[in-house]
């Protein structure tokens, strides 16, 4: 096997522009060069040819909006951030991007940034990529120390964040000179949501989708807490801001399950929208409810994330907490348990089944597996047992609860 020649031996000591130069000058196209937030550091001299999306970086000193959004939904960033080879890229001429050809820059599992070369002068073949993989390692020394004063930004970003959840700041003109300070932009709207996985490197699986939706984020254990906003007044509207909170949930739940310990549960809760920024406590603690609900009650509110999804189940720790402090116990349940306990019945089963499904018989029998017949004389006898009318809506409704609660310690 010929051994790679090494094409950078003799610019070991090249500062970031003289290497984009002579990448420029190997691969006969125009280099940019990146940081990981995908701001301009290089750009070769080489040559006159460049295109649309190459102008505009250079002129805004970032890549554009539009083709950083194009190619996180193509695909192009999940594969830089996942693999150590350059990704060939075909034009994508509606957004103003030729071919290119991109690898990542990284040290470990970090990335520091990205090297492009515009395919315009000649093609740049898999042969070529060795040049590119070398490069990727001769540009790590030079960004490590943009790299270290970016990190540092960032956690002074989740200190930030962390002050916001716990309610370190008293006014709104206090957090706003604060996020000012660190040059926080600030979503118009927002709200809170928690993702929680058990063994799961929450922030490592989940960084190609935190990038690409450029959210602020901390990690508590086994939980990852995102701020997720909406930044243009004109979409400032709840319905907006639930749609892309559902669909950042829809895309990393499954990745997560995939990556956590089988028999371990992979949960998400979220609170509501908010535009003051002294209200992201009330966010923050109404994600962390809907999270405890999901875990008592995962079939009740399988595929419900949101905290104002739960309907009832928003009320049940309160109530729990009230008849506690009443010492109050439903004795008509009590009497329905023991009559089952006593018989080898399962009525208070039925029961819950009926209520769950809306008081439909046909569905209730389907979900229990038995005749409608069965079931009609099941729900006679309960009515005996316990005196109670189950076409009254009031009662009914007393009841659901009553279960409910009773499901809080382990009752049935």
């Amino acid at each position: 096997m010929p051994v790679e020649p090494n094409y950078f031996q003799q610019y070991q000591h090249a500062d970031i522009e003289e290497l984009a130069d002579v990448i420029g000058e190997l691969l006969q196209n125009p280099i940019t060069v990146e940081d990981a937030d995908h701001k301009l550091i290089a750009y070769s001299s080489h040559g006159e040819s460049t295109d649309e999306a190459r102008w505009s970086t250079i002129m805004g000193r970032r890549v554009p909006e539009k083709v950083l959004t194009r190619l996180w939904k193509d695909g192009v960033f999940q594969e830089l951030l996942t693999q150590d080879d350059p990704v060939h890229i075909p034009a994508k001429d509606e957004i103003g991007l030729g071919k290119r050809v991109a690898i990542a820059i990284r040290r470990g599992s970090d990335v520091l940034g990205y090297i492009w070369a515009q395919e315009v002068n000649r093609p740049i073949t898999r042969d070529d990529d060795e040049i590119l993989r070398q490069a990727a390692r001769v540009a790590v020394s030079r960004l490590i120390q943009r790299q270290g004063k970016r990190k540092a930004e960032e956690q002074r970003r989740k200190e930030f964040l962390w002050e916001l959840l716990l309610g370190n700041h008293s006014s709104e003109a206090a957090i706003r000179q604060k996020a000012d300070t660190l040059q926080m932009q600030l979503p118009t709207s927002y709200l809170i949501c928690i993702i929680e996985a058990a063994g799961a490197r929450l922030d490592q699986y989940l960084y190609p989708l935190l990038m690409r939706d450029k959210l602020l984020w901390v990690v508590d254990g086994s939980q990852i807490i995102l701020l997720i906003g909406l930044s243009d007044a004109k979409k400032d509207k709840s319905d907006v801001l639930i749609r892309k909170v559902e669909q950042f949930l829809a895309d990393s739940l499954g990745k997560l399950e995939a990556h956590v310990t089988e028999g371990r549960q992979v949960i998400a809760g979220y609170g509501r929208d908010y535009k003051s920024y002294t209200d992201i406590v009330k966010s923050y603690r109404e994600a962390l409810h809907a999270l405890k609900i999901k875990k008592l009650f995962p079939q009740e509110n399988e595929g419900i994330h949101g905290y104002h999804e739960l309907g009832i189940y928003r009320y049940l720790l309160q109530l729990k907490q009230w008849e506690e402090e009443q010492g109050y116990q439903n004795e008509r349940l009590e009497k329905l348990r023991q009559y089952d306990r006593d018989n080898q019945t399962t009525l208070l089963t039925t029961l819950e089944t009926f209520l769950d499904a809306a008081g439909k018989v046909n569905k209730t029998a389907e979900r229990l597996h038995i005749h409608i017949n069965t079931l009609s004389y099941r729900l006679r006898r309960i009515e005996e047992i316990m005196r109670v009318d189950l076409d009254n809506m009031n009662q009914r409704a007393a009841l659901y609860l009553e279960l409910k609660i009773a499901k809080l310690d382990g009752e049935q």
